[in-house]
């Protein structure tokens, strides 16, 4: 009976590791799938008192699930500066209009 109980667990252990491996193959898949359908998106966010315009490239599997593949710094504006709005929207605007460029798939090939 002893012999029979040590193959019944084993066989449980590798089906449960065969499970697992399955498991992060498929999520693996689908993050691959996901940074495939990457896009190109513009944004900002401050660190230590400074704004910080950005381009950045992200894949989505979900809510709360991503990764940032790309990113590109656009202007760095120190709270407090002069015409920071100034230079915030046009910041802004220089992020938005590369982003439309990046996403823009060529037409040819």
């Amino acid at each position: 009976m002893r012999p029979l109980a040590l193959g019944a667990v084993l066989l449980l252990v590798l089906l449960l590791v065969l499970a697992f491996a399955a498991y992060r193959a498929r999520v693996a898949g689908r993050w691959a799938a996901a940074e495939a359908r990457a896009q190109w998106e513009d944004g900002h966010h401050t660190e230590a008192g400074v704004t910080v315009v950005t381009v950045r490239r992200v894949a989505r599997l979900g809510p709360g699930q991503e990764r940032v593949l790309g990113e590109s710094v656009v202007d760095r504006i120190p709270d407090g500066a002069p015409l920071w709005h100034e230079r915030f929207s046009a910041a802004r605007q220089t992020a938005y209009d590369r982003m439309i460029d990046l996403n823009t798939r060529p037409l040819l090939g």
